[in-house]
């Protein structure tokens, strides 16, 4: 199992700090972006708003920093992922809450107002999530337990089938809340440092989740605003990567967190279910029907990698220090 990061001795926070940094990670989705950043300012409270670009290929970054020279665009050479976005955002970030939140999520300021009015009334947790919304105003899940060894046996029989139990439906504390809108107190962000590099998508806020609630702090779901987040996106632009990052992050985190030889139940599971997928998948490409056989034919190869899981179990974590953050 990999040490937790070493926490980052406090010091003083900037005196001029905003009340709330709001940091987005950005990858080709310039039409997205420039409609929220449209929507964010000017902000009715004392914020930044900070953009992280990911090395976009349609002119995103160029884009927001000329119609919206209030906001701060930080260009990167590369698309080293979610986490790694996240991570150059809160380098520069300077409030006293933080506010990671997607170019697919919306919501008018009231709400972001009464998100962090009902956070400051919790003194003792440190991550937050609200309530989230499809288009279609229906519920989505925004909290759930955390991933075990053992989940991956029923995900192996049943598509989809990933064990995240029931929507909490009053303000509770829980394991993991979504990091489409996932409010850090800045305070804990000088303590653990930011999120880890290793995961260039998903489960980077469970890991994050669990480092926060090893250190002793609680992670919490509050009803009191609600958010839309459409989903998928900016992911459905490279969906063969997106789906393949998964399981190295799901391969990553349970090396993480629970050693070796459960990580390598959980791989050969994984890799049981996207087998018979596989089969199945390519007897209906047989009768020319549309499939994912190909998604699954990499997932396979993937999976069956030799030295998969040690290789996971030996890369340290890659958690930035960040020290400009306010209390």
């Amino acid at each position: 199992m990999m040490p937790p990061a070493m926490p980052v001795p406090a010091e003083a926070p900037p005196t001029d700090a905003p009340r709330l940094s709001i940091v987005i990670v950005n990858w080709n989705t310039k039409d997205l972006l420039l409609a929220l950043l449209g929507r964010l300012l000017p902000a009715p409270l004392p914020c930044e708003v900070i953009v992280v670009d990911n090395d976009s290929k349609d002119g995103s970054a160029d884009a927001a920093a000329a119609a919206f020279p209030q906001a701060i665009v930080l260009r990167q050479p590369k698309n080293g992922g979610f986490a790694y976005g996240v991570n150059r955002g809160l380098e520069r970030a300077r409030g006293t809450w933080v506010l990671l939140f997607n170019t697919d999520a919306e919501a008018p300021w009231s709400e972001f107002e009464r998100f962090l009015a009902a956070a400051e009334r919790c003194p003792g947790a440190a991550v937050f999530g609200p309530r989230i919304v499809d288009e279609h105003g229906r519920a989505q899940q925004s909290a759930w337990q955390r991933t075990l060894p053992r989940h991956a046996l029923r995900e192996a029989f049943v598509p989809g089938g990933v064990a995240k139990g029931p929507m909490p439906t009053v303000a509770s504390d829980v394991d993991v809340v979504s990091g489409c809108v996932f409010l850090i107190r800045g305070s804990v962000l000088r303590e653990l440092g930011g999120l880890d590099e290793r995961f260039w998508m998903y489960f980077e806020e469970a890991d994050f989740c669990d480092r926060v609630r090893q250190a002793g702090h609680t992670v919490r779901w509050l009803p009191d605003a609600t958010f839309l987040h459409v989903g998928g996106l900016s992911a459905n632009l490279a969906a063969e990567r997106t789906f393949l990052a998964y399981l190295e992050s799901r391969i990553l985190y349970h090396a993480a967190w629970h050693g070796r030889l459960a990580t390598e139940w959980v791989r050969g599971w994984l890799l049981f279910g996207h087998l018979w997928r596989l089969v199945a998948w390519s007897g209906l490409a047989l009768f020319g029907r549309r499939n994912r056989a190909r998604l699954y034919r990499k997932a396979v190869a993937l999976l069956g990698r030799p030295g998969l899981v040690a290789a996971a179990c030996r890369r340290p974590r890659e958690v930035p220090p960040l020290r400009a953050l306010a209390n």
